[in-house]
């Protein structure tokens, strides 16, 4: 049987390490002073970064480039329009094929040229739909 090979000293150090200080560090992050200094720093940071987009769109403005905001809004405008665009190729399909049903469907009423009445033609016609509201 092969023996278990010995622990690398450096290993044994940070095992050392780590029992010292394991008991001490939960303590500390369980304490309420750490939450406190830990929410603070996140508000901090919050801060500073909310301070660093205000002055970068203003740069970006300034010298007549978009910031990320633009962006974003034109992103989710395109995304709305790329919607609306598919609903009216999906109605559009749809009349298509309403007006080919229409027109291969034979018709009771016809003229002495054998050509559809003008009232059937009407019936066949797809209905307009209202316009996509837009989202505000």
């Amino acid at each position: 049987m092969a023996e278990p090979p010995e622990t690398p000293p450096w290993r044994q150090g940070f095992d050392a390490l780590e029992r010292q200080l394991s008991p001490r560090l939960e303590a500390l992050v369980q304490s309420e002073q750490f939450a406190v200094a830990v929410g603070l720093a996140a508000r901090v940071q919050r801060a500073l970064q909310e301070q660093a987009t205000n002055s970068t769109r203003r740069v970006l403005h300034g010298l007549n480039l978009p910031a990320g905001t633009d962006v974003a809004r034109i992103l989710n405008e395109l995304g709305q329009l790329k919607r609306q665009v598919r609903e009216l190729s999906t109605q559009l399909d749809d009349a298509r094929a309403e007006l080919q049903a229409a027109r291969s469907a034979p018709t009771t009423a016809t003229r002495a040229s054998g050509r559809p009445e003008a009232a059937s033609r009407k019936a066949a016609a797809p209905r307009k739909r209202r316009p996509a509201r837009k989202a505000g």
